[in-house]
């Protein structure tokens, strides 16, 4: 039996998001973000998936990215204070259940 939250939960912190986002808004102008993976929360036991390396998996919609876009921004990602590693991906190439785990960054 899972203890339920009463809300789903992003595992990052404040500032992380905001990194993120900013990167995203440079490096992605149009697309939509969502987490996918171990840092979506949506019972008290997934959060013993999260490891101190958990990355954190990105999922965009929107506007095709060209593949220097791509590169562009997993750099950013990269060289960002950000304290793990950020895996990007296109929400139509995620397997239906992670599809239905997303959530809005």
């Amino acid at each position: 039996m899972t203890s339920e939250l009463k809300a789903i939960e992003l595992v990052l912190t404040q500032a992380e998001r905001d990194r993120a986002c900013a990167i995203l808004n440079r490096y992605a102008p149009g697309c939509r973000a969502f987490v996918f993976g171990s840092r979506v929360v949506r019972c008290a036991d997934d959060y013993r998936r999260i490891k101190t390396h958990s990355d954190l998996d990105i999922a965009l919609t929107g506007p095709a990215l060209t593949l220097a876009q791509m590169d562009d921004m997993r750099e950013a990602f990269s060289q960002s204070d950000l304290p793990m590693r950020v895996d990007i991906a296109h929400v139509e190439d995620l397997p239906a259940e992670w599809k239905k785990r997303a959530w809005p960054l």
